[in-house]
């Protein structure tokens, strides 16, 4: 009771005080984070607007600054742990950097990396930072420990996701291939040949080369298309409806084809054993990233962010 009654006690007191009275209205700034590097936005908005066929909404602009802003947020405290001193992968980028630079210098790997670091070379590096990320990203998922996926888990995934799993029908083919600018007599020779009832490779021997080969297994419309071009598949789809005769002339991008059907496969919807190995596999990923982002918003928390 004397200390607080001497004038260094109430000193002490009145001190304690203004302290937490400051602390209180005039808390430490928060370290700043951002905004984010404006080339490197504008690169990736560029290459999603191209992805799209539009131009980018403020939304989607956002998205992209936020996911900077969660990069360098990871780098920035991958950096403070000292994870970038320690990783090999960085070390050899850095030594092989400053080589690069000046070839002719006789001096031992430990002295570039020095060197390399002194110069701050591992904040310009690009595969540095995208590889400094990652194995933040890593750590922040084994802190998390091993999550247990139950079969009763990828069954609700499984569900959820039905529709995806869709498999289109599928048409195993044979064909054979006139170039546009094949002769009448040539045509004829063929046509006369398919009439004939001639297998798929009798008729091979009076058509052209087709580089791509003649026979298709289990292909959708889709990769048809990406094979023979859009006009094709449309024709396709319209006519290749019986197996096991010929169907055409289908005019394609390279030419014309007449076209023997061996199998329509119908659509259907994978099975879950068919689809357990991927779900198993995207939960991981969605726990994953969920550990993640959470770690971030947290860490967030500490900085002062600008968009």
């Amino acid at each position: 009771m004397r200390f607080f009654r001497s004038i260094w006690g109430q000193f002490v007191i009145i001190g304690l005080g203004l302290f937490l009275i400051d602390r209180s209205f005039f808390p430490e700034p928060k370290p700043i984070i951002g905004p984010p590097n404006a080339e490197r936005v504008a690169l990736q908005a560029d290459a999603l607007s191209q992805l799209q066929g539009a131009d980018l909404n403020e939304s989607q602009l956002v998205a992209i600054k936020e996911r900077e802003i969660r990069d360098e947020l990871l780098f920035i405290e991958a950096l403070d742990r000292g994870f970038i001193e320690q990783d090999q992968v960085v070390q050899r980028r850095l030594i092989r950097n400053m080589r690069f630079m000046d070839p002719e210098r006789d001096v031992d790997d430990q002295t570039l990396l020095t060197e390399a670091f002194e110069l701050r070379l591992h904040l310009a590096d690009e595969v540095i930072r995208r590889r400094t990320v990652q194995v933040m990203e890593t750590l922040i998922v084994a802190s998390r420990g091993n999550t247990a996926i139950t079969e009763a888990d990828m069954q609700v995934e499984y569900e959820a996701q039905r529709a995806s799993f869709q498999v289109p029908v599928r048409y195993s083919f044979k064909h054979v291939f006139l170039r546009n600018d094949a002769t009448d007599e040539k045509r004829s020779r063929l046509l006369k040949r398919l009439g004939g009832g001639a297998t798929p490779e009798q008729a091979r021997e009076v058509g052209d080369v087709f580089l791509a080969g003649y026979h298709f297994q289990e292909r959708s419309l889709v990769e048809i298309s990406r094979q023979f071009g859009d006009d094709f598949a449309y024709g396709f789809a319209s006519q290749a409806e019986s197996l096991g005769q010929w169907v055409g002339p289908i005019q394609s991008i390279f030419g014309s084809h007449w076209v023997w059907v061996d199998d329509i496969a119908e659509s259907r919807v994978k099975n879950f054993a068919e689809v357990a190995q991927d779900l198993r596999r995207n939960i991981r990923r969605d726990l994953d990233d969920q550990a993640i982002q959470g770690w971030v918003d947290s860490t967030l928390q500490r900085y002062e962010v600008r968009l």
